[in-house]
């Protein structure tokens, strides 16, 4: 496919000149023949950015510090253009795993330019591919040589956007198609072949590092692998021990009454009581219990050497079995019940649908399953108290397993560009509790219907303090650090001088989250000093004499080299400038070149 670049962007065939049109002859010759082919439609969050630049701005008033000791964690609101345009600056190779729940193109679920694009848009396929190719060329600049990416899909698109990753990611580096079995039941669809899942494409940025790393070695995936959980074994198969016992919700008595009855045991053996007294010891008609009957049953079953087992809480209240009394007469049969200490157990068995969970070598397999793997919306309704307040949020623990794939290094970057209702915030903060690991997150979404807002960043300071929005306690919280930015612009149409001055100074955030140092030590108009666990970054606006500030950065104390971030009106980074007798040693580089030459090369891509 020709796509126009630079000054020929975006322009129609009969806007091009004889010279330009057999350019592009040209190239579509030279062009490989096989390849993912569609008609590029541009996107006015793209055209935007040739007449004004993004920025960040922080929204103090979110600024969540809970925990010193923990990474700074980043919510960004605002377009995932955007956003991902300011990170290749802030990020460039620093992101070790994205994972994406993109729009699946189903029709009327997703905009393009303001409007929505419903299954009877003629282009629905194209804007979408335009749509996820922009924004998956920006992320792949943020992945580090060891990065990997997770796109969650469907069947609308998941033939396109594999062609598509194969050729922004490199086929060589495509790791697996995984199929996350989420409805067992189906979904109420009109196919002619119900779905019972999704796909998670994986991609390396290079896959040979990866594989240096561990990635594919990793064998315990799950909380529990099948084959663990069911370590025991008879002439039928596998099988683990569960309580006979009804536990939890509707447990007692009187919530199943034919579900409450004695068993018998005698050497090692379970036996039932008669028919006729199982229907003595409930009285159907007056829905009453005779427990002088049932006594009696006692003093008779042991008098005749028989243990009587009743469901009792500690208590030593009544509960009731898990099965009812013909079921629990065919389990005796199918030996599917045991008693140990006067307990009596049941042998629960892997469904199918389990045992494909079981390993045949130390690689995982690309079929996720999980019953809990079906929804996120219990998750997301805990949290926030209330129903509704998102469709389809993706579940935590699915986002955990996708997350412990990766290897247990240390200071792990992970970006979900397309947050939504912030699952992927949560399960970096539950599994830093529950490892001690240092993972980072870096949710981008925008403002749409107020989600993020609303959801996104509740839900993040509901799992941190505890607290839910509406004051209720959610749990114990996991003490972490969270700062808020939102997108905005610095109009372009002005002089190259006047564009350095006037943006220079609100790199500021941008340097911030860069260096992921946000103490502030000095902050005057001219001069920032900031300080992280690594040292000190400074930040000089002024075009005039460097000595005077350095003396100033010099007076803070500080073992490590202080990373300088000096203004200029080009590239450079005026070290000479830096008193020989400094007290400090100092990087610098300037500003706001180094944001510049990052735009330049996203939104003034040259001709091929």
């Amino acid at each position: 496919m020709f796509q126009g670049k630079g000054k020929n962007a975006g322009k129609a065939l009969n806007e091009h000149t004889k010279e330009e049109l057999i350019q592009m002859v040209c190239h579509l010759k030279e062009c490989k023949k096989f390849g993912l082919v569609w008609e590029d439609k541009p996107e006015q969050v793209a055209k935007d950015c040739q007449e004004k630049l993004p920025i960040l701005r922080e929204d103090k008033t979110k600024a969540l510090t809970l925990d010193n000791e923990q990474p700074t964690n980043i919510i960004i609101e605002g377009d995932n253009y955007h956003a991902l345009s300011v990170l290749n600056y802030t990020h460039a190779g620093k992101i070790d795993i994205i994972y994406i729940d993109p729009p699946y193109n189903m029709g009327g679920e997703w905009k393009y330019n303001d409007k929505i694009v419903d299954s009877e848009d003629s282009y629905r396929h194209s804007k979408w591919l335009s749509f996820m190719e922009k924004r998956l060329r920006l992320a792949k600049n943020l992945l580090s040589e060891n990065g990997v990416v997770f796109i969650s899909i469907d069947d609308h698109e998941h033939a396109h956007l594999k062609v598509l990753c194969d050729e922004i990611f490199d086929e060589s580096n495509f790791i697996s198609d995984n199929f996350v079995l989420d409805n067992l039941k189906g979904k109420a669809n009109d196919n002619f072949i119900t779905s019972v899942g999704h796909w998670i494409l994986t991609y390396a940025k290079n896959k040979p590092f990866l594989a240096q790393l561990g990635f594919q070695k990793i064998e315990n995936l799950f909380a529990e692998r099948v084959d663990d959980k069911y370590d025991q074994e008879d002439d039928i198969g596998k099988y683990n021990l569960v309580t006979f016992k009804k536990t939890g919700q509707a447990k007692n008595r009187e919530d199943r009454p034919y579900m409450f009855y004695p068993i018998l045991v005698k050497h090692g053996q379970l036996f039932p009581i008669g028919d006729d007294e199982f229907t003595k010891i409930y009285n159907s008609i007056t829905k009453t219990f005779d427990d002088d009957f049932l006594d009696i049953l006692k003093q008779k079953y042991e008098s005749n050497g028989y243990t009587f087992i009743l469901p009792l809480d500690s208590n030593h209240h009544f509960l009731r079995w898990t099965s009812g009394f013909n079921t629990f007469k065919n389990k005796i049969q199918s030996q599917d019940l045991i008693c140990n200490n006067s307990m009596v157990y049941q042998k629960c068995r892997p469904e199918a649908s389990e045992e494909l969970q079981t390993y045949a070598s130390g690689a995982p397999k690309n079929l996720f399953y999980k019953p809990e793997f079906s929804t996120g919306t219990a998750d997301l309704k805990n949290i926030m108290g209330k129903d509704n307040t998102f469709p389809f949020p993706k579940p935590v623990s699915l986002i955990k397993h996708i997350l412990k794939l990766y290897p247990p290094v240390t200071d792990i970057h992970v970006l979900d560009f397309f947050a939504g209702s912030g699952t992927t915030g949560q399960a970096v903060l539950e599994l830093n509790k529950a490892d001690g690991g240092k993972r980072q997150f870096i949710l981008c979404t925008n403002n749409e219907n107020k989600i993020a807002e609303d959801v996104t960043y509740p839900r993040i300071k509901t799992v941190i303090t505890g607290n839910r929005p509406d004051g209720t306690k959610y749990s114990d919280g996991i003490p972490s650090n969270v700062r808020y930015f939102k997108t905005d612009f610095v109009s372009k149409n002005k002089t190259s001088d006047r564009l350095r001055r006037e943006i220079a100074p609100l790199c500021t955030d941008m340097i911030k989250i860069r260096e992921n140092c946000f103490e502030s030590v000095i902050d005057t108009e001219q001069l920032k000093v900031l300080r992280n666990n690594r040292g000190l970054v400074a930040l000089v606006f002024d075009d005039g004499d460097l000595g005077d500030y350095i003396r100033q950065i010099d007076a803070i104390p500080t073992d490590a080299p202080v990373y300088l971030y000096v203004f200029s009106y080009n590239s450079d980074n005026r070290h000479y400038e830096i008193p020989d007798d400094a007290s400090h040693e100092y990087i610098s580089q300037p500003i706001p070149e180094g944001v510049l030459s990052v735009y330049r090369r996203i939104f003034q891509p040259k001709d091929k």
